[in-house]
């Protein structure tokens, strides 16, 4: 893996990590953590899959994000 291709997944894994998830099942307001991120690579670009469990209920879902880059303003 080169050195480039890590500091992009650092960097989705980072932006992944700034994001506000909140359980989909219940009530809990309370930000949940990614437990895993996963990558997969298609022609499309690079897709991160983020994996939770909620403290409260204990459901267990998947997030999946596709990444289009940095957005500039």
């Amino acid at each position: 893996m080169s050195n480039d291709h890590s500091r992009l997944k650092q960097e989705i894994i980072e932006r992944i990590k700034s994001m506000v998830f909140l359980c989909i099942y219940c009530n809990n307001q309370d930000r949940m953590t990614a437990s895993v991120i996963d990558f997969e690579n298609h022609d499309s670009g690079t897709h991160a899959i983020a994996f939770f469990i909620c403290p409260d209920c204990r459901n267990k879902f998947a997030v999946k994000i596709q990444d289009l880059g940095k957005v500039t303003t």
